[in-house]
């Protein structure tokens, strides 16, 4: 948040300053890496496969069924979302934004607001209506946008911190809750892989491809581009609520909350 607001604050919005401030900070960052402390890597029992070395081998729990679905969500949520990135600058600019950086920190914003509510979401809610509501909102987050007004985009955009959080961040948490102490490093880097690999990758391709179909001599379709990907939004969180069973117990394993 702070550095979108410096870009705007400097009028870096639409220029290269933008770039060679993160590049500098990012220069700045590697540095510090060198300060921190040296922790050996955990001793493995007996020679690592592989497999093993590789992370492959956390494929393994995808045979569970509740695992599986999780996991499947996540990948299928990541390939629409990938276009929030990119493409809502450009909507705000066209509508007449200027400072697009500062504008986008809303998603930010409802993010802080999300995490600081899970806690009490895992004690009241089951963790499938969590799930639930991250794709809610971000079905709601790309309707909003298709109406292609200034208000609701604004509207849509501060709905993606709330719809981020409560899927992707409790995904994490189920994973540290469910999966064995042996398997979370991997279950979480598995995670990753799905979403910032198969599911961004697919997505940055996919949305790319589509931005470019919608868009026509007299202007881009924004409405057609946004409601698409709301439909798509949809489809994955029908998919969940059908896939997903849940275990019956909380998430701090008490009879308060459900999962």
């Amino acid at each position: 948040m702070a550095g979108c607001w410096l870009v705007s604050a400097l009028n870096a919005d639409a220029s290269t300053l933008a770039e060679f401030t993160s590049a500098a900070t990012w220069l700045v960052l590697a540095a510090f890496t060198f300060l921190l402390p040296s922790v050996p890597p955990p001793k493995s029992a007996g020679h690592p496969t592989l497999l093993q070395r590789l992370g492959w081998d956390a494929f393994v729990l995808l045979k569970n069924h509740d695992h599986r679905v999780v996991f499947i969500t996540v990948a299928l949520f990541s390939i629409p979302l990938a276009a929030f990135y990119p493409f809502t600058p450009l909507h705000l600019q066209q509508l007449g934004f200027k400072h697009v950086s500062a504008w986008m920190t809303l998603a930010q914003t409802t993010e802080l607001v999300a995490m600081f509510a899970l806690a009490g979401l895992f004690l009241r809610w089951r963790l499938k209506w969590i799930f639930a509501a991250g794709l809610g909102f971000g079905l709601l987050r790309f309707a909003l946008c298709a109406l292609n007004g200034r208000a609701w985009l604004l509207a849509g955009t501060t709905m993606h911190g709330l719809s981020f959080t409560l899927y992707f961040i409790t995904a994490q948490i189920y994973i540290d809750e469910r999966v064995g102490s042996e398997w979370r490093a991997r279950a979480q880097a598995l995670m990753t892989l799905m979403t910032n690999g198969v599911g961004n990758l697919i997505g940055y391709l996919g949305t790319g491809w589509w931005f470019a179909a919608c868009a026509r001599p007299a202007g881009m379709q924004w409405s057609l581009f946004w409601g698409v990907l709301a439909a798509a939004v949809a489809a994955v969180l029908v998919y969940f609520l059908t896939a997903y069973h849940g275990q019956g117990v909380g998430i701090n394993h008490t009879k308060e909350s459900k999962v």
